[in-house]
C-alpha cells in the first residue's frame, strides 16, 4: 500500500511539473556597446560613427537645477562604405532609446552619452562615449 502510494505521489508531481512544449521566441538585445566620440562601429552593412558632441547642458551631480537638460550628438550613418545621413540626436533626463537607425533586419539605437557631468568636473572631449543598442 505504501508503494503504491508513493508511486501515484511521484507520478502526479512529475505529470503535473512537466514542462510545456510550446516555443516561445523572446526577442533579446543583439549587442549594447559604447561607441567613443570620433570613433564608429559597423553592424552587418550599417556603420554609425559618433562625430561631435554638439552640446552638453545636462545638470551636473552635486547642483540643484531647475531644468535636467539634454546631450546633443551629431552622427552619421554609412551603408556599405556609403553616407546615408547625419543626424543630430537628442539625449534628455528620462533616457529614452532614440532611434539611429531602422530597417527590416535591423535597428540600431542610442540609449545615452556617458560620463554625466559632475560639478566643477570637466570632461574631456575624447572621454564622451554614446551607449548603442543593436537588435536584428
Amino acid at each position: 500500500m505504501k508503494h503504491t502510494i508513493t508511486v501515484l505521489l511521484v507520478l502526479i508531481s512529475a505529470f503535473s511539473f512537466a514542462q510545456d512544449s510550446i516555443k516561445v521566441n523572446v526577442e533579446t538585445p543583439k549587442i549594447v556597446s559604447q561607441l567613443p566620440l570620433g570613433e564608429a562601429a559597423t553592424f552587418d552593412t550599417i556603420t554609425i560613427k559618433f562625430v561631435e558632441l554638439v552640446g552638453d547642458s545636462r545638470c551636473p551631480e552635486g547642483v540643484t537645477c531647475v531644468w535636467a537638460g539634454e546631450v546633443v550628438v551629431l552622427v552619421a550613418v554609412f551603408k556599405d562604405g556609403e553616407k546615408l545621413e547625419r543626424k543630430k540626436i537628442t539625449f534628455n533626463a528620462r533616457g529614452e532609446a532614440k532611434d539611429i537607425y531602422v530597417s527590416e533586419d535591423l535597428t540600431i539605437s542610442g540609449l545615452k552619452v556617458t560620463p554625466y557631468p559632475v560639478y566643477e568636473k570637466k570632461i574631456a572631449l575624447e572621454d564622451y562615449k554614446m551607449e548603442l543598442y543593436v537588435t536584428n
